[in-house]
Parts: structure tokens; C-alpha cells; sequence
């Protein structure tokens, strides 16, 4: 079966330093592949080129077939692709609804339908009784699940989540990779960057782990984190991460 993901030989250079070094890996749909290293391991750089926000400079990134090296963002996440980020960037001038209905307005011009969109993801997440709360005074936790909520308004086939666990208190993780479960029963495929490693191990099928921009291990989560590289990159402490 062809994988539904596949990222080929993708590098990418910040002057002299090589963020992304010929990374290759794939993903099938409705798998769920956890992306582990140390900081300055290049995560999140790689997922800025999966996702459209950073130009590789060299490979190239496929959805089901179809190129995705050199088109936007935008055109992108229309095609089905989308991610969150490490630190969401809610607009707080709006509410909680709001947000979501401007990301559901990239695949519907129809406000109303793009309303419906919205209500519906904001309840998916657990954050329908906020709607119509302004998201300047979100928690973390709430910011997490609002981030999560804008991407699968745009109804995407794979999600990008880049540490959804990140700052979020002990007691809504198992909520939240709940909630990661549910939308891989709803079709969804997700490729999951986190440093909580006890709970990724829970909610992945496969993990691929890198450092220093390279790709060191793939296969079952604790064989991976048994890998003698990965547990020297993580002891190493190695430094700052090109995102």
C-alpha cells in the first residue's frame, strides 16, 4: 500500500548550520508516528517543511502522491495538511468561536457552514461552553485545545501536532491524548513532535527519532528509545533548534 505521507531526502541550511540533513521517512493513513530527539534536533524545522512554512533545500514532500514541495501554507492545508504549533498564537481580540471559524473558512467560503465547522470542532476538544469567550484569557491547556480545534476545522487528512502535551497540567494529559486517539478513529493521521515521552509512547505506533538535523532511528516507540544514539543525544544536551 502507498503511504499516505511521504518526506524524501528533505534538508534544509540556516547558514552554516544544517537544521534538516536528508531526512527521510513515511506514514501511512491513520497511523499515528511520534517525531523524538533533544532540542536542536530539527522537529520542528521539519515540520515547518512538511507543512509549507519553510522552503527545503533539497528533496521533497508528498500527500498521497501529489507534490507538496513549493506551494504555500495556504494551498497546502487545502489540500489537506495542516499543523499546530508549539506555542499557539490564538487571536485574542476574538472569541473562542471566532478563531476557529476563520481556519474553517479555508476550505468553505460559506460562513455559515464554516460556523457549523467550528462548532462542531470546539466540541470535539471539550471547548463548545467557551465559544463565545474571548481567547485572550485562555489557560495553556485551553490554548493547546484551541489550536487543535482551528486545524481540524479545516477537516485536514493529516495533523501535525507540534508538543500538544507542552505546558499542559498533569491531569488533562490523558484528555488530551484521549481526544488524539478519537481523531485517529475519525480518519485522521497525525505525526506528533513531544518531549513527554512516557506518554507518547502510549498514543504512537512508531517513532522516528532524530538529532542534530539527521534521522537516527525509526521503528516500535521503545525499541527507539532504547537506541543507544538517542539516549546519548539526550544525554549530550545538544544545543538550540532551528524552528
Amino acid at each position: 500500500m502507498k503511504p499516505l505521507l511521504e518526506i524524501s531526502n528533505v534538508s534544509r541550511r540556516f547558514g552554516g548550520l544544517l537544521a534538516v540533513d536528508s531526512v527521510s521517512f513515511d506514514v501511512a493513513e491513520g497511523e499515528i508516528v511520534g517525531v523524538v530527539g533533544p532540542n536542536g534536533a530539527g522537529k520542528s524545522t521539519l515540520f515547518g517543511i512538511v507543512c509549507g512554512d519553510i522552503r527545503p533545500g533539497s528533496g521533497e514532500v508528498r500527500l498521497a502522491g501529489a507534490r507538496l514541495t513549493g506551494l504555500s501554507s495556504d494551498r497546502i492545508a487545502r489540500n489537506g495538511l495542516v499543523r499546530t504549533f508549539q506555542t499557539p498564537r490564538p487571536f485574542t481580540s476574538m472569541t473562542f468561536l471566532g478563531n476557529v471559524v476563520v481556519a474553517a473558512l479555508a476550505r468553505t467560503g460559506d460562513t455559515a457552514e464554516a460556523k457549523r465547522r467550528a462548532e462542531r470542532a470546539l466540541d470535539r476538544v471539550g471547548l463548545l461552553g467557551f465559544r463565545d469567550a474571548p481567547a485572550s484569557g485562555a489557560s495553556t491547556g485551553q490554548r493547546k485545545r484551541l489550536d487543535i480545534a482551528r486545524a481540524i476545522a479545516t477537516e485536514p487528512r493529516v495533523l501535525l501536532l507540534d508538543e500538544p502535551l507542552g505546558g499542559v497540567d498533569p491531569g488533562s494529559i490523558d484528555e488530551i491524548l484521549a481526544l488524539l486517539q478519537r481523531l485517529r478513529e475519525d480518519g485522521m493521521t497525525l505525526v506528533v513532535i513531544e518531549h513527554n515521552l512516557e506518554a507518547l509512547v502510549r498514543l504512537a505506533d512508531r517513532f522516528v527519532a532524530m538529532a542534530l538535523g539527521r534521522k537516527l532511528a525509526e521503528g516500535a516507540p521503545r525499541e527507539v528509545m532504547r537506541d543507544p544514539r538517542l539516549v546519548d543525544a539526550y544525554l549530550g544536551g545538544e544545543g538550540h533548534e532551528a524552528a
